[in-house]
């Protein structure tokens, strides 16, 4: 008797399907960050400097997850609370913009999702951070501050820098940009003096130009009389013969300082009676 014997194998094949539209992981991505306003400051505009910076995601086609990914942006060395920019020890002041595409969470700013998700889906953004009051007369140069900007595992720094100018305010009755000066009876010769005000961050040039060349000239015309005068600017001598002079003045703070236009004429006896007159424009070049 044989018995037959069979073995049966059975393969089991499993299989696992994979949902065609799985979503792909996004552990962080590129942004192109370019500083837009701001490149400039100057203390005597009376108008707020405010830095724009632009973010673009450099690859287009992000998933869709990478909107949950954290855009962190940290101040180095500084913080978002006061991110004011620094040059040689010195601050420029600013203040942060309370806007919708950024909030503040410590010291650190942190783009919100509106915002995260208008990046991962192609668009550009050009976002405010801060302000910069006017009428802050520090030392002129580069005032910078860095960026680090943190995105899942992928991390940059951007610098942001802003020139102050040399700068220069008249301050009180300056101001209005017109003064008088009488010298009243000149037949024994005469002075007079007017007083001027002005709040700098560098040395200034002043220069001064004199419609009659230095000389005061008859109401009623040259062919009346032309009387001489001499001039000085806190002291130093400027000669308008020529119709013009410049002096320099040396920076000495940033608190508001006072200079004196002084005119001296010498005893006339014998020129021709009526009034005489110039007129002296100054101009101030702060460098």
């Amino acid at each position: 008797m044989q018995i037959a014997m069979m073995i049966r194998a059975v393969l089991l094949a499993l299989v696992f399907l994979v949902p065609a539209g799985a979503a792909k992981a996004c552990d962080g991505y590129d942004l192109a960050v370019t500083q837009m306003t701001a490149f400039s400051y100057n203390a005597a505009d009376p108008v707020t400097t405010t830095l724009e910076v632009e973010f673009r995601a450099v690859e287009s086609g992000l998933p869709r997850r990478c909107r949950n990914q954290r855009v962190q942006i940290d101040i180095i060395g500084g913080t978002a609370r006061d991110p004011d920019l620094e040059a040689g020890g010195e601050r420029l002041q600013a203040r942060w913009i309370n806007t919708g595409e950024v909030n503040r969470n410590g010291d650190q700013w942190r783009l919100r999702r509106s915002a995260r998700t208008d990046l991962v889906e192609g668009d550009t953004l050009s976002i405010a951070f801060f302000e910069i009051d006017a009428g802050q007369f520090v030392t002129p140069g580069e005032y910078r501050q860095t960026w680090r900007i943190t995105i899942g595992d992928n991390e940059m720094t951007v610098p942001i820098i802003v020139t102050v100018e040399p700068a220069i305010r008249l301050e009180g009755d300056s101001q209005s940009g017109t003064q008088a000066l009488d010298l009243g009876d000149i037949t024994n010769g005469a002075r007079a003096s007017s007083d001027f005000f002005f709040r700098t961050n560098s040395a200034v040039a002043i220069t001064l130009v004199s419609d009659n060349h230095g000389t005061l000239q008859h109401e009623q015309g040259k062919q009346f009389g032309r009387i001489p005068y001499s001039a000085a600017i806190s002291g130093q001598a400027v000669d308008l013969s020529s119709g013009s002079d410049t002096v320099d003045i040396p920076f000495s703070g940033a608190a508001i300082q006072s200079g004196r236009l002084e005119v001296e004429v010498a005893p006339s006896p014998h020129e021709y009676a009526g009034r005489y007159r110039d007129v002296i424009t100054m101009s101030f070049i702060p460098y």
